[in-house]
């Protein structure tokens, strides 16, 4: 007599299939996977709280400091709130948007991973798209928060800052920003290690203010966007930023363009 047959088992259906892993989607989840995005918003949001809460109890902060001494200082303003976040972010906000660029930009400092992108694209000037758009709108996402931030806390502590001259001077320091993580994608197309295109974009990005020592090219440097929210907010016109404004965006749609030249030509 024969044994039974062990009944054969339903095959289970396959779940939906998960969304196609593009090279957007893995940057994006790269800036929010590897907590990358908290530098930049920490960095940001801390100086929009420091920036308010500093200009408005300087004065205390001078006495406690000046022990005997009397140390005064003129009553606060609500421009010094803008103040003191941009003198802040304009030094260690702007070192945060290169180490984070330069971690998505500089994919040649790591053979392995280079090889594999490499191989997928036709042309890999294109790998350069993807993560310098994606770390550019962190850079401006955080830059928004921190400036929301100050602007109100020093409502709150100081007065109201007028809302159209901060808007335009955020987007002025945003077009910065682009331009900055351009300077990065450059660099990372000249260097293959993550370190030396951090502290290359970094050189070359502190010596370009020297250039607005020459008063007439002073007003088409682009680092002159970095404190355009103040000079509007102290009641400068728009258009004296028009004009720096312009060459950031030459400027960076040229550095994209000789990063893309330059890293199709690079061999691993």
């Amino acid at each position: 007599m024969s044994a039974p047959t062990a009944p054969t088992p339903t095959p289970t259906p396959a779940g939906p299939p998960g969304p196609e892993m593009s090279l957007w989607r893995l940057e994006v989840l790269r800036l929010l996977r590897t907590y990358r995005w908290m530098i930049l918003f920490g960095v940001y949001l801390l100086f929009g709280v420091v920036g308010a809460a500093s200009a408005r109890y300087l004065n205390e902060l001078l006495e406690q400091m000046g022990g005997e001494m009397t140390i005064t200082a003129p009553d606060p303003r609500p421009v010094d709130g803008i103040i003191q976040f941009v003198s802040n972010t304009s030094q260690l906000g702007l070192l945060a948007v290169v180490v984070v660029a330069a971690a998505a930009l500089a994919f040649d400092a790591h053979p392995e991973r280079a090889a594999f992108l490499r191989t997928r694209m036709a042309r890999p000037g294109r790998l350069v798209i993807a993560p310098y758009v994606v770390s550019t709108v962190g850079a401006v996402l955080a830059l928004v928060a921190g400036t929301v931030v100050t602007v109100v806390l020093t409502t709150v502590l100081i007065g109201s800052l007028p809302a159209v001259e901060v808007i335009v001077g955020t987007l002025y320091g945003a077009l910065y920003l682009a331009f900055a993580v351009a300077v990065v994608a450059l660099m990372a197309s000249l260097v293959r290690t993550q370190v030396g295109v951090v502290f290359a974009a970094l050189g070359a990005l502190i010596l370009l203010p020297t250039l607005a020592m020459i008063e007439a090219i002073r007003p088409w440097v682009p680092s002159e966007l970095l404190t355009a929210v103040i000079a509007l907010v102290e009641g400068a016109p728009a258009g004296d930023f028009l004009r720096a404004a312009l060459m950031a965006v030459v400027g960076t749609v040229g550095l994209l363009a000789l990063a893309m030249r330059r890293l199709e030509r690079r061999e691993l």
